[in-house]
């Protein structure tokens, strides 16, 4: 086995084993912890651990293998590159940003929109210096997740000895994408497996990684957008004088 199969081998190994048990750590960690700088230390090991991943490809897989995808079989493969793509960019798009711009025109629809993120205040950002290292991680999300869950793993999983084929090494990707995002609960995983088929979609009917990168990440920093500081629609009303005094 040479040095690039076993790094490839690491990578599965991360993304199946690895990350999993970190997740479910560092959640039981962020809800339970009071040090004030939790969230900042969680969002900057998220960081350390997505570019080295995609760090290790982007150095050991050529470019195009990352960024193009792989032909899809019989008559799938004339979806690729299609003007379908395009409707398919328009219409995420058209759904990222009409939600927002209701939130901004009425405090009703932004506080419908961020009541399901009330299960995740754990994770989400308050302050500012929270928000820039927020911002920071839906960047990178966009770039190396894609790169790692997209560009790489269906590949990966269909060149394997025993070959899943394009269409369930797909699957099998999505359903690992949704698991490590299992801080997010059951309904999360379930959501994120399926937003990761959409995103795979895109890859697919686009021909390029570039498509979805620029997607996930406006999906991922659209939450500041939509979300104050300290928003009491996801983390409640603030202390009050009794609650806080020693």
């Amino acid at each position: 086995m040479t040095l690039v199969e076993i790094l490839h081998l690491l990578i599965l190994a991360v993304l199946v084993v690895v990350l999993p048990l970190w997740d479910r750590k560092e959640t039981r960690r962020l809800k339970t912890s009071a040090d004030p700088r939790a969230r900042i230390q969680s969002y900057q090991k998220i960081l350390a651990y997505l570019w080295a991943m995609t760090l290790v490809l982007l150095a050991t897989v050529p470019f195009r293998e990352l960024f193009t995808a792989p032909p899809l079989p019989g008559k799938l493969g004339s979806w690729s590159g299609s003007s379908l793509g395009l409707g398919l960019m328009v219409g995420a798009l058209g759904g990222l940003l009409v939600p927002i711009v209701l939130s901004l025109r009425s405090p009703e629809a932004r506080s419908r929109q961020l009541a399901p993120l009330r299960a995740i205040a754990f994770f989400l950002p308050r302050t500012g210096e929270e928000r820039a290292w927020f911002a920071a991680v839906s960047v990178t999300a966009g770039i190396c997740e894609e790169i790692i869950f997209r560009g790489f793993l269906i590949r990966y999983l269909d060149a394997l000895p025993l070959g899943l084929g394009v269409l369930a090494a797909s699957g099998a990707a999505a359903v690992l994408f949704g698991i490590n995002h299992g801080y997010q609960g059951w309904r999360g995983i379930i959501a994120t497996a399926v937003l990761a088929l959409a995103f795979t979609a895109l890859f697919f009917i686009t021909g390029t990684l570039l498509i979805p990168i620029v997607v996930h990440a406006l999906i991922d920093l659209r939450i500041l957008v939509l979300l104050p500081p300290n928003s009491p629609d996801v983390f409640g009303p603030p202390p009050t004088a009794s609650e806080t005094a020693p």
